[in-house]
């Protein structure tokens, strides 16, 4: 089941997310306030269901150690996706 949510989560991470929220209570554990979903739903959606995989996944709810590689690791499609989409806005002003 893991697997298979980081899969989807990849490549729909906002479906995802409000997958997670209707149908279970990662968001309450992982955030106290609805703030922080709400806003890393809106700007950086693969890095807040990264962060609230890992503080669910791991043992007592601390991230710690290779724990912060998930949300570390949706930070970087994050900010890759950003980039491409910025190049190709890019690429099709000067054609």
């Amino acid at each position: 089941m893991g697997c298979f949510i980081l899969l989807i989560g990849i490549i729909w991470p906002r479906i995802t997310l409000v997958l997670l929220w209707l149908f279970t209570n990662y968001s309450t554990q992982a955030f106290q306030t609805y703030l922080w979903p709400i806003l890393g739903f809106c700007f950086l959606p693969t890095t807040t269901l990264g962060y609230e995989l890992a503080k669910n996944w791991a043992s007592g709810g601390q991230l710690t150690g290779l724990w912060w590689l998930l949300p570390a690791l949706g930070l970087l499609h994050d900010l890759g996706h950003t980039g491409w989409a910025a190049s190709r806005r890019g690429r099709k002003r000067n054609t």
